[in-house]
């Protein structure tokens, strides 16, 4: 099991002057972009950040991910969350760019694990 790299969501309503932005506070520009059109959301990564884009009521409910963890294998993640006490939120599922789950470990804390397809 290996954190291959972590995210920190920043959640906005325009996504082009967010993007605008941090590309001027980084120097990154948009790795990639995708829209997940069941939750209302779109997200660009640019460098460090998951930009995540939507209305109110879309973004809500993931606004208590404390950062997204780009991890090597979702499946050995998820047994082990499970083996101590975590408890699976959102259990994995396919995204346009891999697959992902949101979790609450046994402090409180929520995180959404993202295993990357190959690219």
């Amino acid at each position: 099991m290996k954190v291959l790299g972590i995210a920190v969501l920043v959640f906005t309503k325009d996504l082009e002057a967010a993007i605008e932005r941090y590309s001027s506070l980084t120097g990154e520009t948009v790795e990639f972009r995708f829209t997940l059109g069941e939750l209302g959301i779109t997200i660009a990564m640019l460098g460090p950040f998951a930009l995540v884009a939507g209305e109110e009521s879309a973004l809500a409910p993931l606004k208590n991910v404390r950062a997204t963890l780009i991890v090597d294998s979702l499946a050995d993640y998820e047994a082990h969350l499970r083996a101590t006490g975590a408890t699976i939120l959102r259990p994995p599922g396919p995204t346009p760019v891999g697959k992902n789950m949101v979790a609450r470990d046994v402090e409180g804390a929520v995180f959404e694990f993202v295993e990357l397809r190959n690219r």
